[in-house]
C-alpha cells in the first residue's frame, strides 16, 4: 500500500503498512488495511485554517487516494460550528476565516462519503511564544550554512516546539536572450536553407524563483533545561556551494507551541521514521494519536488535532553576506570547444555554423541549427552573421525548471 510521502505521518504510515511482513524490498501489498490519516493543526493566527487528510491506497497503485466528499467540522466547547471544505488540491479550507481562541476547548469532526465518522479528543491553545531571534552563521564544524532560531520563554509556559519552514531562492539563468529564434524563409528538404527571425520575447525568461517546503519533523522542548529557552536551535543546514544561495534566499520559518501530547506524538513518528531498523526484522509499530473512529473504536486512525499558537518570522540574505564564494550555477552550461574550435563538448552549449553544411565526414551544423531550434528546445542567446550559439532551456530559461512568478512577499 502506499501514501502521500510529502509529510511525515504518511511516511510512517506507509511503512507501518507496508512492514508488516519481513520481506525484503520491493514491496507488494499482503494485506490491506484502509486506514485514515489527518493532518491538523489549529492556530491562534487569523485566517482560513487547514485540514490535511487521505487514504492509504495499494502499493502497486499509482495515484493517491484522497478522502473525498468529507463532512468536516470543527466545534468548539460553546457550540460553535466551523465548517470546512475542500479546495481543488484535496485539503479542506475553513469556510470563513477564524483563529483559535485562550480557553476554549475544540474538537475535530469528520464524516465520510460512506457515512464513518471520526473525532478528536479536546485540545486547547498552548502557551504563545515568539521568535526572538532568526538568523544564519556558519559552522566551524560541518562547514556548512545553518539558520537558527532563539525564542526566550522565560515567562511563558511554553515548553515544546515544533517548526516548519518555507524557503524561496532566486535564480537566473547565465545565458539569455531578450529574443526568441524563429526559423524563417525555408529553402528545400529539412532547412536546406533556412533565415532565422528574431522575436522579442513577451515575458521574462531570465529571472524566476523557487519555492520548497518542510518535509521532516523538527522539534525541540525545554521540560528539562534550567530556563525555558530556544537558543541556535537548527532549522535548515545547507551546503556553501548549493546552487539555491547563488542569487538571494529567503526562509520564513514557523514556531508552533505544542502541548506535550501533541510534541510526543511527533517525536514518536519522527522516531519510527527515522529508525535505523525499519529496512530490518524489527519492524515499526503504529503511532496513537488523538483521534479515534466513533462507529468502531477498535480502528486504526493515524494522526493528531492540535490547537497551537504559532509565531513566524522571515530572514532575506546572499551568499556575499556570509563571505563565502559564489556557488556554481545548477546546470552545466560553459561552452566548451574541441581542439579543431569548431565543434562543442557540451551539449547544453553549441557553437553552430550556418555555412558548415556537412559533406564527407563533416557534420552539417547547418542541420543541426535547423532541427534544435525547430523540433527541440533549445533557445538562441547570441549570434553573428555565420556562427549562432544556442543552450538548453536549463541555460537560457528558467521557466524550464522554475517559476517566473515573483513572489508578493520577496524583497530584492
Amino acid at each position: 500500500m502506499k501514501i502521500n510521502f510529502r509529510h511525515p505521518l504518511f511516511l510512517l504510515l506507509m511503512l507501518y503498512l507496508c512492514f508488516n511482513c519481513t520481506d525484503e524490498i520491493p514491496l507488494e501489498t499482503e494485506s490491506f488495511e484502509d486506514i485514515l490519516v489527518v493532518e491538523a493543526t489549529l492556530t491562534n493566527a487569523s485566517g482560513y485554517q487547514e485540514i490535511k487528510f487521505s487514504r492509504t491506497y495499494l502499493l502497486e497503485g499509482s495515484t493517491q487516494n484522497p478522502e473525498a466528499n468529507a463532512t468536516v467540522h470543527i466545534q468548539d466547547d460553546m457550540s460553535n460550528n466551523y465548517n470546512f471544505t475542500p479546495n481543488d488540491k484535496g485539503i479542506y479550507v475553513s469556510d470563513v476565516e477564524f483563529e483559535a481562541l485562550p480557553d476554549t476547548n475544540y474538537v475535530l469532526f469528520i464524516t465520510t462519503s460512506n457515512g464513518e465518522q471520526y473525532q478528536s479528543s479536546e485540545a486547547k491553545l498552548t502557551p504563545t511564544a515568539t521568535i526572538d531571534n532568526l538568523y544564519v552563521q556558519e559552522s566551524p564544524e560541518t562547514d556548512k550554512i545553518e539558520v537558527l532560531v532563539d525564542s526566550n520563554n522565560e515567562t511563558s509556559d511554553a515548553q515544546y516546539f515544533r517548526y516548519e519552514y518555507e524557503e524561496t531562492f532566486k535564480i537566473e539563468v547565465p545565458y539569455y536572450s531578450n529574443y526568441n529564434a524563429v526559423i524563417t524563409n525555408i529553402v528545400g528538404y529539412a532547412g536546406q536553407e533556412f533565415d532565422i527571425e528574431l522575436v522579442l520575447k513577451e515575458e521574462n525568461e531570465k529571472t524566476c524563483y523557487t519555492t520548497n517546503r518542510s518535509k521532516s519533523i523538527l522539534q525541540t522542548s525545554t521540560n528539562r533545561l534550567e530556563n525555558n529557552i530556544v537558543e541556535k536551535f537548527p532549522i535548515r543546514t545547507i551546503n556553501k556551494d548549493n546552487s539555491l544561495l547563488r542569487e538571494r534566499y529567503s526562509i520564513k520559518v514557523k514556531q508552533y507551541v505544542q502541548s506535550q501530547e501533541a510534541y510526543n506524538f511527533y517525536k514518536t513518528v519522527n522516531d519510527l521514521i527515522t529508525s535505523e531498523s525499519l529496512l530490518s526484522e524489527s519492524q515499526p509499530g503504529f503511532a496513537s494519536g488523538n483521534l479515534s473512529a466513533v462507529n468502531n473504536p477498535a480502528e486504526k486512525v493515524m494522526g493528531f488535532f492540535e490547537v497551537a499558537s504559532v509565531s513566524s518570522q522571515r530572514i532575506y540574505f546572499n551568499y556575499e553576506d556570509l563571505n563565502i564564494a559564489r556557488p556554481d550555477y545548477p546546470y552545466d552550461c560553459d561552452l566548451r570547444l574541441d581542439a579543431t574550435s569548431l565543434y562543442s563538448t557540451n551539449k547544453n552549449h553549441l557553437q553552430l555554423n550556418y555555412n558548415l553544411a556537412g559533406g564527407g565526414q563533416l557534420p552539417n551544423q547547418r542541420l543541426l541549427l535547423y532541427t534544435l531550434l525547430v523540433d527541440g528546445d533549445y533557445y538562441k542567446y547570441y549570434s553573428g552573421d555565420i556562427v549562432y550559439y544556442i543552450v538548453s532551456p536549463e541555460c537560457g530559461d528558467c521557466t524550464a525548471f522554475s517559476s517566473n512568478i515573483k513572489p508578493d512577499f520577496w524583497i530584492d
